[in-house]
């Protein structure tokens, strides 16, 4: 649970964490499940709270070093404590699917809240995520709309998380469902029972609408033609079989 002290003050204490103080400008991350003693300090402190669950933050580098402590209101948790404000205000409005949509919103700000104090790796939980999606890409690349929003909704995630797990990789959905394309059609053409394939085939089955672009993006990414990879196939094939 993660304390928006709004106005006035409170002190906190949780086994295992030193005693805290903490204010405007200021959060305090609990546990939870730890006991401790809070006492607002005071005649009239406002507190916002948002809980969030557990697996939404194990395996998050670092996570310990933010549990029963202070730490500084960054903009990425005023954007948290904002946006789950005005969730708050707009809940009788919501409908089951769009208050669904809006939590993943939250979601989505708490994991870049967390993130933005201790940067590194991609935490394990959304890596783990991330392999289900590739996954879940590799087996719809022949599909030429494959796009971020079919993916995110077949997942339950927002887009934006999505785009954000792919950043945690210094790559994009784009780059990689393109990496997977070209990878596919350049194993067909190498392969030999694909010989008497026509390119256009080959190039529609890994998702490429226009074949143009297809072969301008091929070009780019092996330094030859698709025909030309086919021709280095077949010389490799008669080599062996001569051999």
């Amino acid at each position: 649970m993660v304390h928006f002290p709004r106005s006035g003050a409170f002190r906190m204490q949780q086994t295992g964490g030193a005693e805290v103080i903490c204010g405007p400008g200021q959060i305090y991350i609990d546990p939870n499940e730890t006991a401790g003693v809070s006492r607002f300090l005071v005649d009239r402190t406002d507190v916002f709270y948002i809980s969030l669950p557990r697996p939404l933050v194990t395996g998050l580098r670092g996570i310990n070093d933010h549990l029963r402590t202070r730490l500084d209101l960054t903009p990425q948790w005023r954007l948290l404590q904002r946006y789950g404000e005005a969730l708050f205000e707009e809940l009788p409005e919501l409908t089951p699917d769009q208050l669904a949509q809006s939590s993943a919103h939250l979601h989505d700000l708490a994991l870049s809240a967390f993130s933005a104090r201790d940067p590194g790796p991609l935490p394990g939980t959304m890596a783990a995520r991330l392999r289900m999606i590739k996954d879940d890409i590799a087996g719809l690349l022949h599909h030429p709309d494959l796009s971020p929003g079919l993916v995110a909704a077949r997942h339950g995630i927002s887009t934006r998380y999505l785009r954000m797990m792919f950043a945690e990789e210094k790559s994009s959905f784009r780059a990689h469902v393109l990496e997977e394309r070209l990878r596919r059609a350049h194993g067909a053409l190498s392969a030999c029972e694909s010989a008497g394939q026509a390119i256009s085939d080959i190039a529609g089955a890994a998702g490429f609408s226009d074949l143009s672009w297809f072969n301008h993006c091929y070009r780019r990414r092996f330094n030859q033609t698709p025909r030309e990879t086919r021709a280095e196939a077949g010389l490799a094939a008669r080599y062996r079989h001569t051999a």
